[in-house]
């Protein structure tokens, strides 16, 4: 029940701690409090000192937390540099107080050698633990998510769960939904669709589509597509979701590969920031396409331009790469950000998606249409496509053409369809339901 190196109390030895502790209160007018810590920088020490120093800074966070320690408290590390302390018979006023002793404390926790220095700060979480809050589990979790989010609202500081507070309540929900994604991964449970993107000229060019993700949770009912992406970018599990999707749509053009040379259908897959840093997408994007029999040209991948500028270098490597194979390559929500046309000509591309918030109010405001004019103007002197998305009006649609945009997408223009569907539709044109 106890850690080898602190001696402090381990994991399983602080859960049976926290169960008997929540069975005490049954019938009782009484609370205790979680204080979740964690070491914020303690990987810095060991990259620059070694890990021999990282385990004594431990040591010495773990001695300070067993100083002024309330008599009935507990203390624990749960693992690695995650620390937890059970006030007992304590409330909100008492946690903190307790919670600021040790970041005033924490300013010692300074690693010295020779002329290098480094300062370990603390990132606290605080979380009533009562019966009204839920079992052992929930609490431990409730305070491990309030000591994240101060992690992510700049570290060294302290952050009380709250359900008020919208941050946790994200976290909170978005940590419900990982084991959906999951079931839905493991199971092979994620829904493919594509929507058409249609070309604006009078002439009609090649049919285009874009492949879109759903998923269901456990009772059958549509998750919002924000809330899907938002836990599994929270949880880095997106390049794991981008292979699969991938996967799943080249074998799904393959079992259509002569109507898709026939009608020289174009599919464009999304894929993550994350995805974009994977060392080993690249390999694994170039053994699909090579299994599926299908020409290069028929895939195209879309990044967003946020996901590029972020992942810079390993981005243009990674799209120069693919746009040697013969994919096109579009980059999403161009516009939104403040360096749009200056990182523009670093990337190879061949089409640029207009960012939506240009396109749902373009009739209405001149600043939108004037920036949707300037991004088709730069489109067109370096000779790339432009596609407009979320065009969800008539009134929007002429607007568009009388600006020389080239392509649309939206319901206006073609919702999204079963990506079985569209395909036997290519293969059967004449049992389209338009």
């Amino acid at each position: 029940s106890f850690d080898s190196m602190t001696g402090l109390m381990n994991r399983s030895g602080f859960e049976a701690q926290l169960k008997e502790s929540w069975k005490a209160l049954e019938g009782v007018e009484d609370s205790h409090q979680l204080i979740y810590l964690d070491l914020d920088n303690l990987q810095l020490v060991n990259d620059t000192f070694g890990r021999k120093a990282g385990d004594a800074v431990i040591m010495r966070f773990s001695r300070m937390l067993e100083e002024n320690l309330p008599k009935s408290a507990v203390v624990s590390r749960l693992t690695g540099d995650d620390f937890c302390i059970l006030l007992t018979h304590a409330d909100d006023d008492a946690a903190m107080e307790h919670a600021k002793a040790i970041r005033k404390r924490g300013e010692e926790l300074r690693y010295l050698r020779g002329d290098k220095s480094l300062q370990v700060t603390i990132s606290i979480g605080i979380s009533p633990f009562s019966r009204a809050s839920g079992d052992p589990s929930q609490a431990l979790t409730s305070a491990r998510m309030a000591c994240e989010s101060a992690k992510d609202h700049g570290r060294d500081r302290i952050e009380v769960y709250n359900l008020s507070n919208e941050s946790l309540i994200q976290r909170r929900d978005d940590m419900q939904l990982v084991a959906d994604i999951q079931r839905a991964l493991d199971a092979d449970g994620l829904e493919l669709l594509a929507q058409p993107i249609s070309a604006l000229a009078d002439t009609v060019g090649r049919p285009r589509f874009e492949i879109l993700l759903r998923m269901r949770d456990k009772s059958g009912k549509a998750i919002s597509t924000s809330a899907f992406f938002s836990a599994a970018e929270r949880y880095k599990i997106m390049p794991q979701i981008d292979r699969r999707v991938v996967s799943n749509t080249m074998a799904a053009l393959r079992e259509h590969a002569a109507a898709i040379r026939e009608s020289d259908a174009l599919f464009s897959i999304n894929l993550s920031g994350q995805t974009l840093g994977d060392d080993d997408i690249l390999e694994f994007i170039e053994d699909e396409i090579a299994e599926s029999g299908l020409p290069s040209t028929a895939v195209g991948f879309e990044v967003t331009e946020s996901a590029a500028v972020s992942n810079f270098a390993k981005a243009q490597a990674f799209l120069d790469a693919l746009h040697k194979h013969g994919c096109r390559i579009s980059l999403d929500d161009f516009g939104a950000g403040l360096s749009s046309f200056a990182y523009l000509k670093n990337f190879r591309v061949d089409t640029l998606k207009i960012d939506g918030s240009f396109i749902r109010d373009i009739t209405d405001n001149r600043i939108s249409e004037s920036m949707v004019a300037a991004i088709t103007q730069v489109a067109k002197v370096m000779e790339l496509d432009t596609v407009a998305e979320f065009v969800e009006q008539e009134e929007t649609l002429d607007l568009l053409k009388e600006r020389g945009v080239d392509y649309a997408q939206g319901h206006v223009v073609g919702k999204p369809q079963s990506l079985d569907t569209v395909l036997q539709t290519l293969r059967n044109p004449s049992e389209s339901t338009g």
